[in-house]
């Protein structure tokens, strides 16, 4: 994750619609940040924190994002941090029109989001062939 606040949010913004599970490797120091940032941007989804993985002090916590915020805030977590956080789950949008997507792809450039991503939020969110998502995007 890019160590920048702005650049941070708008990367987390990026990545909130992704159906994907995703992974961050991030350091002892910002991983209470990330965590807030993430329970900001992504609401409370399920996740596993891993610290030292693969090594024999690895230590595991599971459960929400809120939950492991407030179990890694009582103690000073130290090592390597991998934090693996459930995708986004939401049944695909079937009824929209190709102004919606219009906007939806206008909305997401003025969050500083890059076309080519933007497309890739938009094909996780709405029931759409990519070739008719391509063909509304170049006309934009």
């Amino acid at each position: 994750m890019p160590k920048a606040k702005a650049k941070r949010k708008n990367k987390l913004t990026e990545l909130a619609l992704f159906p994907y599970t995703l992974i961050f490797y991030e350091s002892p120091n910002r991983i209470n940040t990330l965590v807030e940032e993430l329970i900001e941007k992504f609401g409370d989804r399920k996740a596993s924190l891993v610290r030292e993985i693969t090594k024999i002090y690895e230590e595991t916590i599971r459960g929400s994002l809120s939950s492991i915020l407030s179990e890694i805030g009582k103690r000073k977590v130290k090592g390597e941090i991998v934090l693996i956080v459930e995708g986004y789950k939401k049944d695909l949008i079937r009824n929209f029109s190709e102004e919606d997507i219009t906007r939806e792809i206008i909305k997401l450039l003025k969050q500083g989001i890059s076309k080519k991503n933007a497309l890739k939020v938009i094909l996780s969110r709405y029931d759409i062939d990519k070739q008719k998502l391509y063909n509304i995007a170049t006309k934009i």
